[in-house]
């Protein structure tokens, strides 16, 4: 009796949270970055990829958050009144413990991006000074572009532009060859926006929906786990198959979004997919409010620990509205072209060259520099 009341319990918080317009999920692993290295180790080992896994590796993974938010269109629906064949807005973003790196939204039939260029240099490829430095000037340059080019100047300088997804292989050859940036880099912009696009796809968004929901609803042994900070926990247990396919789009963009930053990939295949696998869920004042599952349990009983906590919110924590675009003479209804994000970008190298050559600038480290 106790089991079916948990049940029900547990049935009626997802619904809760199915009664929103919108549902945010954000993703991070709740593990220091020792404990990271340890697991990284431990999976290097195991299969015999000979990698280790370096500090800065780890460093970045303890710190890695991704938050998808998707909704009904019209923002009058609740989710569990909408049909899988629906449309859903969605919006998504990647960073490592700081500022957004990359972001992607999907509303209607248009997709919108914003690139962290200074979070990238400064966070995740671990540029000094000097590099962090000139990716601050490089986004300040961006405002001396002429207005036929402000769509590529709202993308440099880090605001949300629409573009072509059809386009990113363009993009980021515009960024290899008239920007400068080398290509490993460029490639993994342009991938991790794709990747990142590929989950905000309607039938991604309900898989992400749909599978989490069937997973706690049926297949699956509950118990109650007691109390904790004012949240009634449910231990959930199923096979490793089971919540693999429960997780799996959230595994997929984790697997694409770390592999495109050059890390290591934190999920396996479950060892066993007969095997047990035990999730902790947290209910807050009757609504499903976190998801936690240990990554470790897939790789069987040598992967070692590492806990990837899901946070559930309704609503929505990043807007699924579309950008206003801007007002300069560029700035018309239309996606960014590669052919405009390379010339801003040569724009920009005459405007660093002159500074170069400039014999009365200021002789000063840094971002003083004029």
């Amino acid at each position: 009796m106790q089991n079916a009341t948990t049940g029900l319990e547990v049935s009626d918080a997802v619904d809760e949270l199915l009664s929103w317009e919108a549902l945010t999920v954000a993703a991070s692993l709740d593990a220091t970055p020792e404990q990271v290295r340890d697991y990284l180790s431990r999976s290097a080992a195991r299969n015999g990829t000979g990698r280790q896994p370096s500090a800065e590796d780890a460093r970045l993974l303890s710190q890695l958050e991704l938050t998808v938010a998707v909704g009904d269109p019209g923002r009058d629906e609740a989710l569990r009144d909408l049909d899988e064949d629906d449309p859903l807005d969605g919006a998504m973003t990647v960073n490592f413990g700081g500022r957004d790196v990359t972001g992607i939204k999907n509303i209607g039939d248009r997709t919108y991006v914003r690139l962290g260029t200074e979070a990238l240099v400064e966070e995740v490829l671990g540029g000094d000074e000097a590099a962090v430095s000139r990716a601050h000037r490089f986004e300040e340059d961006t405002d001396l572009l002429p207005g036929s080019l402000e769509n590529a100047a709202r993308a440099l300088g880090g605001d949300w532009v629409e573009v072509d997804p059809y386009e990113f292989d363009a993009y980021a050859q515009a960024l290899h060859e008239s920007g400068h940036v080398d290509a490993a880099t460029a490639d993994r912009l342009g991938g991790a926006l794709l990747d990142g696009g590929e989950l905000l796809t309607p039938e991604a968004q309900w898989e992400l929906v749909e599978e989490l929901n069937s997973a706690l609803r049926s297949g699956a042994t509950l118990h109650p786990a007691g109390q904790a900070g004012g949240a009634e926990l449910v231990t959930v247990t199923m096979s490793a198959g089971d919540a693999r396919r429960a997780l799996g789009p959230l595994f997929t963009v984790l697997a694409a979004e770390t592999e495109r930053f050059g890390l290591p990939p934190l999920v396996d295949e479950p060892a066993d997919e007969n095997a047990p696998v035990e999730a902790q869920l947290a209910i807050r004042n009757g609504v499903l409010d976190e998801v936690t599952v240990d990554l470790g349990q897939f790789g069987g009983p040598e992967a070692g620990s590492l806990p990837l906590s899901l946070s559930l919110a309704g609503g929505s924590a990043l807007s699924l509205n579309a950008p206003e675009s801007g007002e300069g003479e560029g700035a018309e209804d239309r996606p960014l072209t590669p052919d405009d994000l390379a010339v801003a970008l040569l724009y920009l190298q005459v405007r660093d060259e002159e500074r170069a050559a400039d014999e009365d600038r200021a002789d000063v480290p840094g971002p003083m520099q004029p």
